[in-house]
């Protein structure tokens, strides 16, 4: 298993060239004597993949295992974010909600609703993309992939498992529990009870997949770090960074790609670690592949000899609601009463309810994730989540187009909360003194959760602008599903813990509308829809299968071919339409299935066969 790599100097640079790329980490990284006078480079490339996140990664894995052994065979991979060695401070387990309050980590879309309202929605940007900051661990039903990808279930069985192995990843049945216990056994005991985890779903190196025959069932799903709490289980720590074909350029971003006849030749790039523009060209026969997630349906839709009118079409992310905060009060220096230790944070176990509109006739998987620990350890989080709560229009829609704004307001609003901990640890400490068991004898830590589900009505990109349409509450069911979930979780949520005191509630409801009673659901429900819009930052689509891209029926090696060319292909989210679960692995997926496809020797070895075949033949 590779670690991520350190910054140093490429041996194309020469010894006196002191000013080092501080983000072309590889040893590899285009030199400054490979230019021209129109920025275009004397280096051509076999494969130049656009983005470094889930989908590159896994296709990259692919890529250099069946490419020649050789220092001839070039790779490109260009990154918009920075590298991984200056970002792992908040990958790692103990920082990784810094990332969500971080401009040049994690950067937000200008998206809205079709009427013009704000939905906060946001990326990654940074090698490995999300699976450098995500902790959800969960494939989609190989049902859901044989319908849009093709193939049968028993394919994706294995090619889940193929990929699993890949990570090592342990088994999280075998991991000690804290939280995650009390979770599990409350949800066995409400009313309308959750089944508990079956380790049949998790058939796919640990991995679980999602039970479409069950509809409350708990997942338990294995962690990307390692006792010291490093992110080396996820797609970066796949690839060997120092191999001696890979360029990796970071800080750099993919404006156009060119075109001759249907072959796209060289890519325009803006190099923003060194202020300048620059070509990256691609041999006679070699590939581009875009892994850039919402940038790679605004690349094809900017390319003018793709005339496709479902390039940019299709598109969804997770409608995403916060619920209440509840406080679990642990006594000092009582080891049973510690429920939550500093690895909780974001427990590893989902909820998902199949949840019915009012009609019957159709149903949504509503996913609920946990979060627990104490408060100054989910600030971060916590503050970009209730960001969405702010009155102004106008301001979040500033936010998608201003990044320190974000940052400013984040950082703001984590000192407004910073206030409301401070009055929580008063009202506990003149409790634990009024009953005579001395200041600070209960500590206070808090759990919360999110609901995220699916939107009825596709959304779209905008051709004339870089606004990103997400029809978020536009069909009814939208609503609906919505306040059934809540409603039906609101008991599990409140057996994890005790209500906030009643005036801290009071303004903490009059600011979000958050419900803790069910008559209160209604009303936050509305509100969320009209003033609040917030998504999970899982967009998808825009690139289906089968309708911008080749799903390799004919040809395995056109798997994830864009329509109407010889050498362009995409293996990212945007292949498909939205995930009904967290998206990293079914990500992580696609770029495997598509980097098997194109670049097996097995593949091209039965492709060379057939050609044979049909030349005797005519």
């Amino acid at each position: 298993m590779k670690t991520y790599p350190t910054p140093r100097a490429s041996k194309k640079q020469s010894s006196g060239d002191k000013n080092l790329h501080r983000d072309s980490v590889a040893l590899n990284a285009v030199g400054r004597g490979s230019g021209t006078q129109d920025g275009s480079t004397t280096t051509k490339y076999d494969v130049i993949v656009v983005g470094s996140g889930n989908g590159a990664c896994a296709l990259l894995n692919e890529c250099l295992a069946n490419a020649p052994k050789n220092k001839d065979y070039k790779i490109l991979v260009i990154e918009q974010g920075r590298n991984f060695f200056y970002t792992s401070d908040v990958t790692h387990q103990n920082g990784w909600s810094k990332s969500y309050a971080t401009a040049d980590i994690f950067k937000l879309h200008n998206a809205m609703t079709s009427d013009g309202k704000a939905v906060i929605s946001g990326k990654a940007c940074t090698q490995g993309g999300g699976g450098s900051i995500n902790f959800t661990m969960m494939y989609e039903s190989s049902a859901w992939l044989t319908e849009h990808l093709g193939k049968n279930e028993t394919y994706w069985d294995q090619m889940k498992a193929q990929f699993s192995e890949k990570l090592k990843l342990d088994d999280p049945f075998d991991l000690p529990e804290r939280f995650a216990k009390v979770i599990k056994n409350n949800a066995k005991k409400i009313e309308n009870p959750y089944e508990l985890p079956n380790k049949s779903d998790n058939y796919a190196g640990h991995v679980p997949s999602l039970n479409e025959k069950v509809e409350k069932q708990l997942y338990i799903f294995p962690t990307q770090f390692n006792d010291f709490g490093q992110r080396v289980k996820s797609g970066v720590s796949l690839i060997d960074w120092y191999d001696d074909r890979i360029d990796l350029k970071c800080l750099c971003e993919v404006k156009s790609l060119n075109f001759a006849e249907g072959t796209c030749e060289s890519v325009d790039v803006r190099n923003n670690d060194e202020g300048k523009n620059e070509i990256y060209s691609v041999k006679p026969g070699g590939k581009v592949i875009l892994c850039g997630g919402s940038a790679s349906p605004r690349l094809l839709m900017k390319s003018k000899e793709l005339k496709n009118e479902h390039i940019g079409r299709f598109v969804k992310d997770h409608i995403c609601m916060p619920l209440g905060v509840y406080v679990v009060a642990e006594k000092k220096n009582d080891e049973k009463g510690k429920l939550i230790g500093p690895k909780d944070n974001y427990e590893s176990i989902f909820a998902i309810a199949s949840v019915p509109t009012k009609n019957g006739d159709d149903r949504e998987f509503a996913n609920f994730d946990f979060f627990s620990g104490q408060f100054d350890r989910l600030i971060f989080l916590a503050s970009s989540l209730y960001l969405a709560f702010l009155p102004f229009n106008l301001l979040k829609r500033l936010m998608g187009r201003f990044p320190f704004l974000f940052t400013v307001l984040s950082n703001s609003l984590r000192v407004l909360l910073t206030v409301f901990v401070f009055i929580f640890e008063v009202f506990y400490g003149l409790k634990d003194f009024l009953t005579f068991q001395g200041w600070g004898a209960t500590k206070i830590k808090i759990t919360t959760s999110l609901v995220k589900f699916n939107t009825f009505a596709d959304g779209y990109y905008e051709e004339d602008s870089d606004k990103i349409i997400l029809k978020f509450f536009e069909d009814k069911r939208d609503a609906e599903v919505a306040e059934e979930a809540i409603k039906d979780n609101l008991e599990l949520l409140e057996s994890l813990g005790n209500k906030p005191p009643l005036l801290l509630r009071a303004i903490f409801r009059l600011v979000t509308k958050i419900p803790y009673e069910p008559y209160q659901v209604k009303r936050y429900v509305k509100n969320f829809s009209k003033n609040t819009l917030l998504s999970e930052q899982h967009l998808a689509g825009g690139c289906l299968f089968g309708k911008v891209i080749d799903k390799g029926d004919k040809d395995p090696l056109d798997t994830g071919k864009v329509f109407d060319t010889t050498n362009l292909y995409v293996a990212d989210l945007s292949c498909v339409p939205l995930p009904r679960v967290s998206t990293q692995m079914t990500a992580y997926l696609i770029g495997h299935y598509v980097g098997q496809q194109i670049f097996s020797p097995t593949t091209t070895a039965q492709n060379e066969n057939t050609n044979m075949v049909a030349e005797k033949t005519e």
